[in-house]
């Protein structure tokens, strides 16, 4: 398994929380020589966490009473400070952090009204959309770059469990030419033939739905490392969530789309059809 820092950092933060048990935050803070927001960072798994100094972990063990946990602990924080694959690419804090759970997910499960998600696009169809969006400086072949090696974790042996709904809308957006929407769709249709692959269609003819005031979610799983966490990607921010609460909410409201959806199998590759024939139809 390749050094994952990200899942390293997750890990250490839910470690040095778990360890502080009933323990008050602020007796915490005043013991440990340091601020609130210091620990509160220490805490948090993601991208609004950090990795404290190997000193402050061990005046945390000490406090903790836990010092036989050292040798672990530290390991871990070494493991949070090295270098990934996604370092060459100068990726923002947020983006980062999912390609690497991304990328050790042991099941993935994604909602898009606008777009194809991009573990499923084609190169075509990513580049169109990388164009349109493209912020000032941005270097369009670098994104591309990385959203095709994204992709690379299913072609891994251990793949995740891929479970996709795709609105109506976005597979009849005019992306690109009239061959790469058509070439995407039936992407997307060769893609629901993997056996741990699952899409479903929410149809124009579904109506009203539970995710009409969002664009797009996704629910990470990282089975091996006890990791749970909502993904929402936003024009100026990206959130991640983890709270159980919130893992709950959205984990009703994707079981609301998988009803509302198109059952898998035949009525959504009979719909993903008529869609590529109408993309196909425009060349005409």
């Amino acid at each position: 398994m390749e050094r994952n820092p990200t899942l390293a950092q997750w890990q250490l933060a839910q470690e040095l929380r778990r360890l502080r048990g009933e323990r008050k935050f602020s007796e915490v803070v005043k013991a440990a020589r340091t601020t609130g927001g210091s620990l509160a960072r220490w805490e948090t798994p993601g991208d609004r966490g950090s990795v404290p100094g190997p000193a402050a972990v061990e005046r945390l063990l000490q406090i903790y009473g836990a010092e036989d946990q050292l040798e672990r602990i530290l390991a871990l924080r070494r493991e949070a400070r090295q270098p990934d694959r996604w370092q060459p690419f100068d990726l923002d804090r947020s983006y980062r952090t999912y390609a690497n759970i991304e990328s050790q997910a042991t099941s993935i499960e994604y909602y898009s009204s606008q777009i194809i998600p991009g573990i499923a696009q084609t190169e075509g169809y990513a580049r169109a959309i990388i164009n349109a969006t493209l912020q000032p400086g941005g270097d369009a072949d670098r994104e591309l770059q990385v959203r095709m090696a994204r992709q690379r974790v299913l072609q891994e042996e251990k793949r995740p469990a891929l479970w996709l709904i795709v609105a109506e809308g976005a597979l009849r957006q005019e992306v690109g030419p009239p061959d790469v929407m058509a070439g995407q769709v039936e992407h997307l249709m060769d893609l629901a033939q993997e056996s741990d692959i699952t899409l479903q269609v929410l149809a124009f003819s579904a109506g009203a739905h539970a995710a009409m005031r969002l664009p797009a979610f996704v629910v990470l799983h990282v089975s091996h490392h006890g990791l749970t966490a909502v993904y929402s990607e936003g024009q100026a921010a990206s959130l991640f969530l983890t709270d159980p609460e919130d893992l709950e909410e959205y984990a009703v409201l994707f079981n609301r789309l998988r009803a509302s959806a198109l059952d898998e199998g035949r009525p959504t590759r009979k719909l993903l059809e008529r869609i590529a024939a109408d993309h196909r139809s425009r060349k005409e």
